[in-house]
């Protein structure tokens, strides 16, 4: 099976999983809504931030070893896999003790979080102990999956984490809606979150039968060190994400309040299906990035970047103009105009959401080279300045001050110094083409945006509305980006692989 074949039969099951998904997910967020409120919305998305800080303890350790399999898995080097395997399993079972440690160790100070504490949650304690206890039993054999990944079988965990996810939805719906208890809905999740770890694990094991044997010999020492160094660089890039992309609904609910957090986590939602599916997308294409930069020359590895940075910018670009044309008509639709936050806040979401989105090329490029050490000063400097910035912007301006102080650290550290490490020490090339690329991509989205927003301020609201701004979304910016790249070899090598794609996955 080539590149290509494996890149579409993991990109069909991996759209009809989160589809599927996304679908159960705003089902029961309006259930949920519906019989919970917005309180424990915001203290949803709230535990959900802090977890996701607590995630720190995998330091990117996970990272460090799927690019080392990269390798082995593409030569069937299968004894240097069970050892890299074993020490994979290892240090997931210490962090996993590590997060429940750490996690639990918070829940006296749950009230530093919140400006005001919610009268009505009952157990408010519990819940957020449970929370932690997902958070922890999430990392037992989920490495089994990393395995998946590097051999371009990503679609058989998409199949099983479908499965479970949809069955516990349902039965954490059928919960809600007869006792209204939100402490069985979260121990309906840790019960999910075991059998989707274990399943996978058993079908890994059925696939690769090598990871049973017990003759597991000792990693090679460069391999070793290979590791450690990776790891030491990605502690300091860890920190920096979890601090920047998991700290916005500590500090609204913080600065702003707990219903708040609540309003802003439904934008949230909404914006991380879109990265939920662009994770699948580039999950598919992960893989086979990973075995071209281990088996092709340089010159192969600079027109896969190009070809993937502007296929990136077109998907972007639409991506983000129609969350910032349909994002309030939605909502409005789904839950009621009352859960709509103000006009400047949703730009920013926006706004962000383009800048973050277009880091991943260069992000996925660099982790399929190992090129994780070049930038931890950009990690040690990025964490405190976007929380300098977005606490004393949000003393000032609430959710519009801390989404601010997010988008101006993203501009002064990671989005120039990310491709300069990538272009200096991976693909060789000056730098300063890719910042004119970037520009040329920022001025015709926003152009594009500019069009389409006066067309879809013609018309009116309702789900009449809707679907009219739907159809414009669709059709003025890709209409914009057709006429303007129509003649590039890039385009052409898009247009001609996405046919592939299409034929292979509806074949």
């Amino acid at each position: 099976m080539d590149r290509t074949e494996h890149i579409a039969k993991n990109l069909k099951f991996a759209a009809a999983s989160e589809l599927t998904l996304a679908v159960l997910k705003f089902v029961f967020r309006r259930v949920f809504v519906l019989l919970l409120g917005k309180e424990y919305l915001g203290l949803n998305g709230l535990f959900t931030d802090i977890l996701s800080v607590l995630s720190l303890a995998e330091l990117g350790f996970g990272t460090a070893v799927t690019y080392s399999l990269y390798r082995p898995a593409a030569t069937g080097d299968t004894e240097l896999i069970k050892s890299l395997m074993a020490l994979y399993r290892r240090a997931y079972w210490i962090i996993g003790l590590i997060v429940l440690a750490a996690g639990l160790s918070l829940t006296p100070f749950l009230g530093f979080f919140i400006k005001e504490m919610p009268k009505g949650i009952p157990g408010l304690s519990l819940i957020y102990v449970l929370n932690v206890l997902n958070a922890s039993a999430s990392y037992v054999f989920a490495y089994k999956s990393t395995l998946l990944f590097v051999h371009q079988k990503k679609y058989v965990d998409s199949l099983i984490r479908t499965a479970v996810t949809a069955g516990a939805t349902a039965a954490q719906i059928g919960i809600l809606l007869v006792t209204g208890n939100y402490i069985y809905y979260v121990l309906t999740a840790i019960g999910a979150t075991l059998l989707q770890n274990t399943v996978i694990s058993v079908q890994t094991d059925r696939l690769y039968p090598y990871l049973r044997e017990k003759n597991i010999q000792p990693l090679p020492e460069g391999v070793r060190c290979d590791i450690r160094r990776n790891v030491g660089a990605m502690i300091l890039h860890r920190i920096g994400a979890a601090v920047v992309f998991s700290t916005d609904n500590i500090l609204i609910s913080k600065f702003a309040g707990i219903v708040a957090a609540g309003l802003y986590s439904n934008y949230t939602m909404i914006r991380g299906f879109l990265n939920v599916m662009i994770n699948a997308l580039f999950n598919a294409i992960a893989p086979a990035l990973g075995n071209l930069n281990a088996t092709e020359p340089l010159e192969s590895k600079r027109t896969a970047f190009c070809r993937l940075n502007f296929f990136s910018a077109w998907l972007f670009g639409w991506m983000s103009i129609c969350l910032l044309w349909l994002y309030d008509p939605f909502i409005s639709i789904w839950l009621g105009g009352g859960y709509l936050l103000p006009r400047p806040v949703v730009l920013l979401i926006v706004v962000n959401f383009y800048l973050n989105s277009m880091r991943i090329p260069v992000a996925n490029t660099k982790s399929v080279m190992g090129l994780f050490w070049d930038e931890r000063y950009k990690s040690i400097l990025e964490p405190p300045l976007n929380l300098i910035l977005s606490i004393i912007l949000a003393r000032r301006w609430g959710i519009f001050g801390i989404l601010a102080g997010t988008l101006i650290s993203t501009m002064a550290l990671p989005f120039w110094i990310e491709p300069l490490g990538l272009y200096r020490h991976g693909l060789k090339l000056p730098p300063g083409r890719y910042f004119l690329c970037c520009l040329k991509y920022l001025f015709i989205t926003a152009a594009a945006a500019g069009l389409t927003g006066i067309a879809c301020l013609a018309l009116g609201s309702g789900i009449f509305g809707f679907i009219q701004k739907c159809i414009l979304c669709l059709l003025i910016p890709n209409g914009v980006y057709l006429i303007v790249y129509r003649r590039t070899s890039e385009f052409g090598f898009v247009k001609e692989m996405a046919g592939r794609i299409i034929k292979k996955i509806f074949r």
